[in-house]
């Protein structure tokens, strides 16, 4: 009995060292090899200065605008340069959005874009096209020694178009400029000072009109028979902001051996005086008497597209006095455009 209690202790004992033995067994996992890791630092283009050399901008003159650029990178890490010189309703501090909302369009906005190509000299592009914007001359980088600089000024100089929206009030035109490296990286940049743009009307169809009453009577009263006249061309006005429609005429007609006087009162109660009467349509109550500086027949223009506004129906009045010597007489009468603001 003695021999068998001895027997079943030793199994026990065994039994414990068997499990304390399976809690410790380690348990290992497959590594890989040395790996590399890389990062490359890019500094940011910036910005400096955005300069518009003029503050009173007119339509189809030459404005230059500047942009200064720098970058750590060097030149050569400038992958694109946007200018925009655009409308803006109020005039008020210029912000990135503002910049990235304003898109070429002949009567408010400009854009030009440079895009890197190697180290040449790249034409920036300019937008709208096909209107008389124009770019008149530039200044971009265009040498080795350009490229491997850390800074350098962009300059264009920019024709504005006919039809670059009139500023008036606290309305503004307003410049800026986005760098971008080769990283993606960009900085913004503007002209705090902002410009007004002055108002531009031009006229045109009908330099070479000639009206010709034929052969008339003394004493032809307005809206009598013969005395009107549509002069039988279209005149096309085209301007930036409101604008009226005038008409003037000389003070004296030519004869082969007399002269005719232009008597704005309408009365032509003395010899050899004539009146006239002007409008753009083909109704006599709506004319008004043309005098020597320019009458308004017309005071509702408003901007025009670069296409411009065209009037076929321009009609005159002659009136004569009583008592005219024969002769034929000539005139020049001059249509205008002019502010409306």
């Amino acid at each position: 009995m003695i021999a068998k209690r001895r027997v079943t202790r030793g199994l026990g004992l065994l039994l414990a060292i068997v499990l304390v033995v399976s809690s410790v067994v380690p348990a290992f996992a497959a590594t890989s090899g040395p790996i590399t890791g890389t990062f490359t630092i890019n500094a940011a283009p910036s910005v400096d200065t955005v300069t518009m050399a003029d503050t009173s901008l007119t339509p189809q003159s030459n404005h230059v605008i500047t942009v200064d650029v720098s970058d750590a990178d060097s030149i050569d890490d400038i992958s694109q340069l946007a200018l925009k010189l655009w409308y803006d309703t109020d005039g008020g501090t210029i912000s990135e959005t503002e910049f990235n909302n304003a898109t070429a369009d002949a009567k408010n906005a400009a854009v030009l874009t440079w895009t890197k190509s190697g180290q040449s000299a790249v034409a920036p592009v300019l937008t709208p096209g096909g209107t008389t914007w124009s770019l008149v001359s530039y200044t971009v980088p265009s040498t080795p020694a350009h490229f491997s600089g850390t800074s350098f000024q962009w300059s264009f100089t920019i024709k504005a178009g006919k039809v670059a929206t009139e500023t008036n009030g606290t309305d503004r035109w307003q410049a800026a400029a986005k760098a971008t490296d080769q990283a993606s990286a960009t900085d913004f940049g503007y002209d705090a000072t902002n410009a007004t743009m002055n108002w531009y009307g031009e006229i045109s169809g009908l330099s070479s009109v000639a009206v010709d009453w034929g052969t008339v009577a003394p004493g032809l009263a307005f809206n009598g028979a013969g005395s009107q006249k549509s002069i039988g061309a279209a005149a096309t006005y085209i301007a930036n902001g409101a604008y009226d429609e005038k008409v003037k005429s000389d003070a004296t007609w030519a004869g082969g051996t007399y002269t005719a006087s232009l008597d704005v009162t309408g009365a032509t109660a003395s010899q050899n005086e004539f009146a006239l009467k002007a409008d753009d349509t083909a109704t006599y109550t709506n004319s008004t008497l043309v005098d020597t500086v320019g009458v308004t027949v017309d005071d509702t223009g408003a901007q025009t597209t670069e296409a411009g506004d065209s009037v076929a129906s321009n009609n005159l009045w002659l009136k004569l006095s009583s008592s005219f010597d024969k002769d034929t007489y000539s005139g020049t009468i001059t249509y205008i455009i002019a502010n409306g603001s």
